[in-house]
């Protein structure tokens, strides 16, 4: 159900000419109401409500008023959030002829408000026939809080009676005044529109079907495994956090009944990647921090060493010659959304000089550093009942907004592809980028649906996520978010929709908040509606759960 009501664009027969139309450059979108706006996306929870999307009625688009203040909760911006795209459409008063056009944008890094990344203007003289007349790709800005006015001009002046404006839309876009300029008296050698099919961008990223196993080289299940954090009072307070041991790596490696029987395997991937503690923390933004986050990913008798003891364990017992295990490693970002780097970020790669992280050769240089060094010590440490084939982006969006982004990925991808390991991502939902995964030269991409975390989110959203990932041939990640009733109802409808959409028989991604975490907890417990998470999330890891709503 789309949160704005849909309004049908009226199809005109013959020309609408002004009776007295002159040649006088001029808005002509200003004070034009209503207008129609579609979203690509479902938009759900608290963000389908006025404080995260301006309601139709809202007049902040056309009215003239150009905001002066930069902050996100200015009543004069019109506001929109998530859904991925928005379409507007607006009606001129005539057939005019129409030449150019302006947008005013809000950019808050403090509150999230970004850049839209994409902005189409398109035109129609009938309401029918539509032309793409110009792409919008280079809206930047250094500022951390400011006003953004984008204006510019078409190649030709154009015959329109309707104005279409395609705009991306990923986390917060605010917007206070869009205008299209031109004149109301048509000249004679103002260009027909020339019909053309605008969907055809989005159609040539269609795929969908799931991935095949075959995408990340066989593995099914991969179970995110935190590890680190950062060594101030919270390491004292909770000694052990950030290092796994080999009895809680056992019950995920492999399947333990309730009378402790080891009967199958279970997850066949671990992911490591750094708790959210040690990256919002001083230490991940300095060389030193990062050589500390790898020196425990390493750690002898925990993380991947302990994990590859326990593998050896399962294989033993279920008597499987040669069992192994796949680990992944994440490739540290170095613009984060966890804070400013400090202007020096220290010496990573030891010749003597500070990297700072605002230069695009020292990124690249940290990044190479830290896939390097990850390869040099999963080598030497000799894991062989561990295969390593694969990396993880750990950032999840695309900053587009940042000049550097796309072309630090696009290094990444390459230089990973060069030495025959992939690399994959796993984004929020409609994250930045998240259409773009294959564009963007990801291997495997796997969207969060982030449904356990939040009330307000209706169980919808699982579906929603479930057939945008399936027509994108994304992967999904299930989430649990505690072991309360409340947070296992949660969860067990994300085994449910899985069973009953498809995703259950592609790879499948698990959060679980941290290793030893939920799923342990579970295997723990003697509560049977507790330890119901663990057998169903076997059951669903072996294609075999079947949604309670089948039952």
């Amino acid at each position: 159900m789309s949160y704005y009501t849909v309004r049908e664009i009226e199809k005109i027969d013959q020309p609408i000419l002004c009776e007295n139309g002159d040649n006088t450059v001029r808005n002509l979108l200003l004070g034009v109401q209503p207008y129609s706006i579609t979203e690509l996306c479902p938009i759900d929870g608290d963000t389908a409500t006025p404080r995260f999307n301006s309601p139709l009625e809202a007049t902040m688009l056309t009215d003239g008023v150009r905001s002066d203040v930069y902050t996100y909760t200015d009543e004069r911006w019109f506001r929109f959030t998530r859904g991925v795209s928005r379409t507007i459409v607006f009606r001129l008063g005539s057939l005019c002829a129409v030449s150019g056009f302006g947008m005013g944008f809000l950019k808050e890094d403090v509150s999230g408000v970004k850049l839209p990344r994409k902005v189409d203007i398109c035109l129609s003289e009938n309401g029918v026939d539509w032309q793409r007349v110009y792409k919008c790709r280079d809206i930047f800005s250094d500022g951390s809080a400011c006003r953004v006015d984008v204006k510019r001009d078409f190649d030709k002046t154009y015959r329109a009676l309707y104005v279409m404006v395609e705009m991306e839309v990923v986390g917060h876009v605010w917007v206070d005044e869009i205008e299209v300029f031109g004149t109301t008296a048509v000249p004679a050698d103002a260009c027909a529109i020339v019909a053309e099919d605008l969907d055809s961008d989005s159609k040539s990223i269609i795929v969908n079907e799931y991935p095949s196993y075959d995408a990340l080289d066989g593995v099914r299940n991969v179970l995110l495994s935190y590890n680190c954090i950062p060594r101030n009072k919270e390491s004292e307070r909770r000694p052990g956090l950030g290092l796994i041991t080999v009895e809680e790596y056992l019950p995920h490696l492999a399947y333990i009944d309730k009378d402790g029987e080891m009967k199958d395997t279970f997850f066949d991937g671990m992911l490591y990647l750094p708790y959210s503690m040690y990256t919002y923390s001083a230490e991940y933004k300095c060389a030193e921090g990062w050589k500390h986050y790898i020196e425990n990913t390493f750690a002898p008798d925990a993380n991947v060493d302990a994990l590859n003891k326990a593998t050896a364990i399962v294989g033993e017992k279920l008597g499987i010659q040669n069992h192994k295990t796949k680990v992944y490693f994440s490739v540290l970002h170095t613009k984060p959304t966890y804070g400013e780097f400090p202007e020096k970020f220290g010496d990573i790669d030891g010749d003597g000089v500070d990297e700072v992280m605002d230069n695009f050769a020292d990124r690249q240089k940290a990044i190479k550093w830290c896939i390097d060094t990850t390869i040099e010590k999963f080598k030497a440490g000799n894991y062989e009942n561990l295969v390593h084939d694969a990396f993880y982006w750990f950032e999840e969006e695309i900053a587009y907004a940042n000049k550097d982004e796309t072309a630090l990925l696009k290094w990444t991808v390459e230089y990973l592809h060069s030495m025959g390991y992939k690399l994959f991502w796993i984004p929020y939902y409609q994250a930045s980028g998240f259409m773009e995964w294959q564009d963007l030269g990801f291997d495997v991409a796997c969207m969060q649906p982030n449904f356990a975390f939040r009330d307000g989110i209706p169980t919808q959203r699982l579906y929603d996520n479930a057939e945008i990932t399936k027509k994108l041939g994304m992967c999904y990640e299930l989430e649990i978010g505690g072991s309360d009733a409340a947070n296992v109802e949660r969860y067990m409808k994300y085994l449910d929709c899985g069973a009953e959409t498809g995703f259950m028989n592609s790879i499948k991604m698990y959060y679980q908040g941290g290793v030893p975490g939920e799923f342990y907890a579970a295997f723990k417990s003697a509560d049977p509606e507790l330890r119901k998470v663990y057998d169903s999330t076997y059951l669903f890891a072996k294609e075999k759960y079947v949604s309670r709503n089948n039952k």
